[in-house]
């Protein structure tokens, strides 16, 4: 999963982005591509699996389903960061 949200940060151009915090408890700052995955929370493309009230897990080494795919296609799509047209 991680290498899929690296790929979609840089679709949509690799912004500026410097994260403020942890948005997931399993993604930690030395976490490969953790700048990625937080910007892809932080722009709600990726919201991760509630695991109790205010936590979050990412799960950064379970493979992507085809529906969360779609998922994260469609938000980044209708992201501001679009840099593409259909």
């Amino acid at each position: 999963m991680r290498r899929v949200m690296l790929i979609m940060y840089r679709l949509a151009g690799s912004p500026a982005y410097v994260p403020e915090g942890q948005s997931f408890r399993d993604v930690t700052p030395t976490t490969q591509f953790y700048k990625e995955i937080e910007w892809l929370a932080d722009q709600g493309i990726s919201t991760g699996w509630q695991v109790g009230p205010g936590a979050y897990e990412f799960r950064p080494v379970q493979a992507v389903n085809r529906d969360a795919m779609a998922a994260f296609m469609y938000r980044l799509d209708t992201s501001p960061f679009k840099t593409w047209e259909r």
